[in-house]
């Protein structure tokens, strides 16, 4: 097969995933990073198509985007720790007081996504549209409502994750 389209993309998909998915909780211990950063790889393979090298395999090239997204996420991490240290040393922060209401939090947090992601996702967790009723309601395509949810509760969980990392330093 020469050509890369959605059907060689399924048949990689199912065949990769799962190897995928457990490489990834085995570095990370957490189902959820597992699962976000699995997603995110073959997104960006998807989104690589066009630069797919046929003379290569495809489980090659697959695993290379894994490694990179996988050194990407350790880069973030890092720097987000790194930021936290320097806050908490710095001491402009009075930890103690930070108290914040969960549902508040959640309200903030939602408030601080772009306006189409917020949009996107109050349509499929607040209200329970699904994604195809979204896409329709938004004209827009199936895969872009996927990725403003994706990138929305990427974004939700390091916001919120945030805010409890700093109601629980002491």
């Amino acid at each position: 097969m020469n050509t890369f389209d959605e059907i060689f993309f399924k048949d990689i998909f199912h065949t990769y995933y799962d190897k995928i998915f457990l490489g990834f909780y085995k570095r990370t211990n957490s189902y959820e990073i597992a699962q976000d950063l699995t997603q995110l790889t073959f997104i960006k393979f998807w989104n690589y198509r066009d630069s797919h090298d046929f003379n290569l395999s495809a489980e090659i090239q697959l695993f290379r985007k894994a490694k990179l997204i996988f050194i990407d996420w350790l880069r973030k991490q890092a720097n987000e720790r790194e930021l936290m240290k320097s806050i908490k040393e710095s001491g402009k922060i009075n930890f103690e007081e930070i108290q914040v209401d969960l549902k508040n939090s959640l309200s903030h947090a939602v408030d601080q996504l772009p306006p189409m992601r917020k949009k996107v996702f109050l349509l499929s967790y607040i209200e329970g549209f699904s994604h195809k009723e979204i896409a329709e309601k938004l004209n827009i395509s199936i895969r872009t409502v996927d990725g403003h949810v994706l990138k929305a509760l990427q974004q939700l969980r390091k916001i919120l994750a945030l805010i409890f990392i700093l109601q629980n330093i002491n």
